[in-house]
């Protein structure tokens, strides 16, 4: 299932995907940068797609979906997106001592913001390849904290062309805070899908709130040297470390065998008495 050649065939459809469509549209068309990178965003999710068809066929895509619309989750992994995520923002953007942000003078704006980054500012477009497909692939490898240190590192890689194109939100953002947040960030998301059962679902909100968080306070318009950024990276960080240490590096992962849609896995049948 998670041999290295489908893994090598996620991340070169994912990375080529995305790096192609980029570069191409944003050096030889006129198109506006929010379609350019929408557009270009697809690469993961496409790349998890095809991957579970080559092993699974069509039964692979379609457990793929099921897993990302499995609202039924416990308050706690609800609560971590909704609640400590904006409240994680909040501390750098106070620590900051900025003022003027969108979250402050007009907080209704989270509402549209948040379905607009769940269809289109980057969540389908990533998440059903990042945690849908390559983070079970990993943590099937390796120890969950080292897969979830890889997967940030590849998922900072991922957006290396945008820190290179104008009006995008990585363009006045240093590369290093930036890969640093996210690898910290990819600890605390690994925390909550293992968490909710490896719940697609709980992936999604985490990923959309952190963006809408991102615009809300607007430590992508920062001009000059990004401290607010810089601050929200050492924030992500403390809580990663605490994350680490409450489940002594585990992640709240448990091994299960792999989940084939057509079978029920072994923790239901034991909880139906079946086992």
């Amino acid at each position: 299932m998670y041999k290295n050649k489908y893994i090598n065939f996620f991340l070169l459809v994912s990375f080529g995907y995305s790096w192609l469509i980029w570069g191409s549209l944003y050096w030889w068309t006129d198109l506006p940068i929010m379609v350019i990178v929408i557009l270009g965003a697809f690469g993961p999710s496409i790349a998890g797609f095809l991957t579970m068809y080559r092993l699974r066929g069509g039964e692979g895509v379609t457990h793929l979906l099921r897993k990302s619309i499995q609202f039924q989750m416990s308050w706690k992994a609800y609560a971590i997106p909704f609640l400590l995520v904006p409240f994680l923002f909040l501390v750098a953007y106070w620590w900051t001592d900025r003022s003027g942000a969108l979250l402050v003078r007009e907080p209704w704006w989270v509402v549209p913001y948040f379905f607009y980054m769940l269809v289109l500012g980057g969540t389908l477009q990533e998440e059903y390849g990042w945690r849908g497909y390559l983070l079970d692939a990993l943590q099937s490898r390796f120890s969950p904290l080292l897969a979830s240190l890889s997967l940030g590192v590849l998922w900072a890689m991922w957006h290396i062309p945008l820190f290179f194109m104008a009006g995008t939100g990585q363009a006045n953002l240093s590369f290093w805070a930036y890969g640093l947040a996210v690898m910290a960030y990819t600890i605390i998301m690994t925390w909550v899908y293992n968490g909710s059962s490896r719940n697609l679902w709980s992936a999604f909100l985490m990923h959309t709130m952190f963006n809408v968080m991102f615009v809300m306070v607007g430590f992508e318009a920062e001009s000059g040297y990004p401290i607010g950024f810089i601050h929200l990276t050492i924030i992500l960080w403390t809580a990663a470390i605490l994350v680490i240490w409450k489940t002594y590096g585990k992640l709240n992962y448990e091994p299960l065998e792999e989940m084939i849609p057509s079978y029920p896995s072994v923790t239901q049948r034991i909880r139906e008495g079946k086992e």
